[in-house]
């Protein structure tokens, strides 16, 4: 199994309170793009945001060998190299979701 970089963003609150989840993976030797942006996101300087309201905030979690991270940002925290990786995560296609039919006795 060749190794992997994985990166998952999962956005909760705002005003209905749901949660929904985007995840790109991709290989290591294909990756430097990438782990430069998570390299550049101030990982230890993220400052709650205990203002705002019904805003959303993103669980951001970086998985390779021998790595990870996780970040919990605030919606107004969201800016430059977070904004980017964000964006670059929801730009790839989650696969469908799978649905079984209930069972009937």
């Amino acid at each position: 199994m060749p190794a992997e970089l994985t990166i998952t963003v999962a956005r909760t609150g705002g005003f209905a309170g749901l949660t929904r989840t985007w995840s790109l993976s991709v290989a290591l030797e294909k990756s430097d793009e990438l782990l430069d942006l998570v390299k550049a996101c101030p990982w230890r300087s993220i400052r709650p945001d205990t203002v705002s309201r019904d805003r959303f905030v993103y669980l951001i979690t970086v998985r390779a060998p021998r790595t990870r991270r996780t970040a919990t940002v605030p919606e107004s925290a969201l800016t430059g190299p977070w904004k980017t990786l964000v964006e670059r995560v929801q730009e790839h296609p989650a696969p469908a979701p799978t649905w079984t039919p209930p069972r009937t006795v």
